[in-house]
């Protein structure tokens, strides 16, 4: 574990290091993204899910900034509603972002609250992108239904159903994101996550490791198509989503300048509503 989170590092620190930066400043943008796909987490429970997210950027100056999203998403996992919001700093060739995201899942009628920082550094064919989540809130319950055995069986049957009040364990998340610009209007996204390896119920969940992969093109100046955007770890645990964007901002510029460096996904980790992370490849 300490040696896959210090390769994320080491690689985002050197290039920093060694290739020449592209200039970054905020300019507002606002974004609704329309996706479906599949997921499944720490439950085993596997299926389809879809949902929407309203994204906007509000710059107080060149270099400072508010961000808020609003998610609805339903499925596997049952509905849930989330609200992001935090500020944004924009520096001479990236942005750091510290979000408090809110997620309410109507599945035990929990609430999740988890605290976000992204740190996104722009070259001008590439961008790396550090994010990291914590779940902060108390440990949530749902009511569950079980069969359990019974021994002896004497006067009860051998067999019988019982409600129980389950625990929902939610697990932190580091990831580490390369998002490579071929043409200026293409981007192919992957990099490594770890996840699970602090926190209470890190013994529940359990570690895992794996990678984060996605392609997205813009067709027109306020409409981006994302075919493929997941990932995958040695739990099992995946999400795979196909979506569209729909985008503005008073400077239309071509996508790697404008869409990607300024769309933060205000959901990265918490849409799994306190389980584990989606699309971690768009920085503040």
């Amino acid at each position: 574990m300490k040696k896959v989170i210090s390769t994320i590092l080491s690689i985002l620190v050197m290039a920093t290091l060694v290739v020449p930066p592209a200039r970054s400043e905020l300019r507002p943008v606002v974004g609704l993204t329309l996706s479906v796909g599949a997921e499944r987490w720490t439950d085993e429970h596997a299926g389809a899910i879809g949902g929407s997210e309203l994204l906007g950027l509000y710059p107080l100056s060149q270099t400072w900034g508010v961000q808020g999203s609003l998610l609805n998403q339903g499925g596997v996992g049952g509905y849930r509603l989330g609200l992001s919001a935090g500020p944004v700093y924009a520096y001479s060739s990236g942005k750091v972002g510290l979000f408090g995201d809110y997620v309410h899942r109507n599945v035990g009628d929990n609430n999740f609250f988890y605290l976000r920082g992204v740190w996104s550094h722009y070259f001008n064919d590439f961008d790396l992108v550090l994010s990291y989540t914590q779940p902060v809130h108390s440990v949530q319950h749902t009511k569950t239904s079980v069969i359990r055995h019974n021994v002896p069986a004497c006067t009860r049957p051998e067999f019988e159903r019982i409600t129980v009040n389950a625990k929902e364990p939610s697990i932190n998340e580091l990831k580490g994101i390369v998002r490579y610009y071929p043409t200026p209007k293409i981007e192919l996204n992957g990099g490594l996550l770890v996840n699970s390896f602090a926190g209470p119920d890190r013994n529940e969940t359990g570690t895992g490791f794996g990678g984060v992969f996605g392609v997205a093109f813009q067709v027109l100046d306020w409409l981006i198509i994302r075919p493929v955007q997941g990932q995958m770890d040695t739990r099992e645990r995946y999400r795979i989503t196909s979506g569209i964007e729909l985008v503005w901002s008073p400077a239309q510029e071509p996508y790697s300048k404008q869409r990607a460096q300024e769309r933060e996904n205000a959901f990265s980790v918490a849409s799994a509503a306190g389980i584990t992370a989606a699309d971690p490849t768009c920085g503040p």
